[in-house]
């Protein structure tokens, strides 16, 4: 009788390199970098339109509590802008600017989304070039080479798992031993599908549907969303999660949650873009806030509020301190094209 071969692990290693040409893979010890900035003569006109203007609609996924202080400081700058925020997930926000684009209503100024549906927003005319001054040194996987988008954080995505209940010399060392028997009906994964595109981007297609089909033998949990599952996990309500985002799991193990992290090489990551709407109802104050947010101020309000890996590379934080000396490969813009494909294997394999 023939031995069944294991079809992760006999896909040909051609196939990861050839995925790895289209990722950067970036030492967390990169030196930092000077940044760009806004000319004066800009900000004064962009002062002096905003000032009329009163107003700036934000449409974004983060919460209200983590977005307060952010808009404190810029408000700090720029105390005669009134922020009207707007919480949603990504495709809520895609959906309400679509239709209302359709009635002929535009609401934000400036909006957030997934990368996994940039391009139904591209496709929707909903995006306004930008030039981001300050981000001229930024790496190019943080921002669109057209000026549509730059990336708002950077999402890392790590294995986590209760120590309490999975000793560190019991825990895998990478995604392949998650495939072991020891783990059947163990691993916790989500609801989406944004770590399989990251996967893609590095494995390849092959290597990566190959091995969500032998996960998918090993009979996962399908939990929900990423803080509800890290809370689940520090519990002991499961043992281990496939995709928790790194700032969260270190935001509860400062706490004192029983959590820690699998220290994979690379560490899958992407960016969350932020964009200004190209039929801003107040385009200087979207400008305004545009150009502050990707300064060295704005960044560092947002990764101090939020725990986030931020594109600025001068932003300092818990974050960079823990990945120092690691590989990081950042998911490219261009994964978003497979975004339906993904999400269509997903469900074929996991919701069958």
């Amino acid at each position: 009788m023939k031995k069944k071969v294991n079809s992760f692990t006999a896909i040909p290693l051609k196939a990861c390199v050839v995925a790895i040409a289209f990722i950067t893979m970036i030492p967390s010890s990169l030196p930092a970098a000077s940044s760009g900035s806004v000319p004066k003569e800009r900000e004064t006109r962009l002062i002096e339109g905003a000032k009329k203007e009163g107003k700036l609609g934000f449409w974004c996924a983060t919460t209200a509590r983590d977005m307060e202080p952010v808009f404190k400081k810029f408000n700090e700058k720029y105390p005669f802008l009134h922020v009207e925020y707007w919480r949603a997930n990504s495709t809520d926000i895609r959906q309400k600017m679509i239709s209302e684009a359709r009635a002929g209503v535009y609401n934000p100024d400036c909006a957030c989304t997934d990368m996994e549906l940039l391009v139904d927003m591209k496709k929707a005319d909903l995006m306004k070039k930008h030039d981001w001054p300050n981000t001229k040194t930024w790496n190019p996987n943080y921002k669109d080479p057209e000026g549509y988008w730059v990336a708002r954080h950077l999402v890392l995505v790590v294995i986590g798992y209760n120590t309490q209940l999975v000793p560190s010399a019991e825990a895998p060392k990478d995604y392949k031993e998650l495939l072991a028997p020891k783990w059947k009906g163990q691993v916790l994964i989500p609801k989406d599908y944004d770590w399989v595109g990251m996967m893609w981007a590095v494995w390849g297609k092959e290597k990566t549907v190959a091995y969500l089909r032998e996960l998918s033998k090993n009979n996962p949990v399908i939990g929900g969303g990423h803080s509800s599952r890290t809370e689940l996990i520090a519990a002991g309500a499961n043992k281990i999660d496939i995709r928790l985002s790194l700032n969260t799991l270190l935001e509860f193990q400062g706490k004192g949650a029983p959590l820690d992290w699998v220290r994979t090489d690379p560490i899958f990551g992407k960016g969350t873009p932020i964009f200004i709407a190209k039929h801003a109802p107040h385009p200087d104050a979207a400008i305004l806030f545009a150009d502050w947010y990707t300064s060295l101020q704005g960044q560092q309000a947002y990764g101090d509020a939020n725990g986030y890996m931020m594109p600025h590379p001068e932003v300092k934080s818990a974050i960079t301190e823990s990945i120092r000396g690691r590989n990081i490969a950042m998911m490219p813009a261009s994964m978003a094209a497979h975004g339906n494909e993904i999400a269509k294997l997903y469900a074929e394999i996991f919701y069958k």
